[in-house]
């Protein structure tokens, strides 16, 4: 099988890309309508107190429709995932709003929000 080079060399800079996302600093991202709907945060091999939110609107053109929370709770780890396996499918309708927190001196701080309505594995992994 012949391989165009440009392909192999994007791939392997995606790859590098992905596998450096959380490895060097916390990463903080969301992911909707991609099989799973999830906010997460992260940082492989430290843990720290950390808390997510994670706001599931069905509808992202019309959220009176309402929506459910998905609230990890505070602990001590090295990646928070407040995840909500099998919720949607890719190009569904759905918009995530995650609020992600960390613990500081005894009071729960907010770190980062990320809001997305798409599968795209950017959404705040580089941020």
């Amino acid at each position: 099988m012949k391989y165009n080079k440009n392909i192999i060399a994007g791939a392997l800079l995606l790859l590098n890309l992905n596998a450096n996302a959380g490895l060097y600093a916390t990463t903080i991202h969301s992911r909707a309508n991609c099989v799973n709907n999830e906010s997460i945060t992260w940082y492989a091999g430290h843990s720290y107190d950390w808390r997510v939110y994670s706001f599931h609107w069905y509808d992202m053109n019309n959220t009176k429709k309402g929506y459910h929370v998905i609230d990890t709770g505070m602990s001590r780890t090295w990646r928070q995932a407040a995840v909500h396996w099998g919720e949607s499918n890719p190009g569904g309708k759905y918009m995530v709003h995650g609020a992600h927190y960390y613990l500081y001196l005894g009071h729960q701080l907010l770190d980062n929000v990320t809001d997305v309505t798409d599968c795209s594995i950017y959404n705040g992994w580089w941020d």
